[in-house]
């Protein structure tokens, strides 16, 4: 099987004790090479396990949880010499109405999920 190329967006829920009020989240936008969906799938999930192991560490009042997987889909190879697991883009979004958000971000990951199953 041939390798592709994927684009996934890891997002997590950013919970500070100097501001309990203010719900944050981050999400970075990342590259990664793998043979199916469903691999992409599982290796965004260890992304995330480790992001989430590195950001509770160095802990300074703020714990991280692993909010979903706001997006996952092929692309075409990149460009020059691309590096698996490379770091694209992050933010870090305040919304207005968070649990919205997050059910909105959950029912979309298991739309994916339902999707990788099929095509499995």
């Amino acid at each position: 099987m041939t390798s592709g190329w994927f684009l996934t967006e890891l997002i997590f829920r950013i919970h500070n004790s100097e501001t309990p009020n203010v719900i944050q989240f981050d999400k970075r936008m990342r590259l990664m090479k793998a043979d199916s969906s469903r691999e992409a799938y599982q290796n965004a999930l260890v992304m995330a396990s480790n992001e989430l192991d590195k950001n509770n560490i160095t802990n300074n009042g703020t714990l991280w949880e692993f909010a979903g997987i706001g997006l996952l889909q092929t692309i075409d190879k990149p460009e020059g010499q691309s590096i698996d697991n490379i770091e694209l883009h992050y933010t870090i979004e305040t919304p207005g109405e968070a649990k919205e958000y997050m059910l909105s971000l959950r029912a979309k990951n298991e739309r994916m999920q339902m999707q990788i199953a099929l095509i499995a």
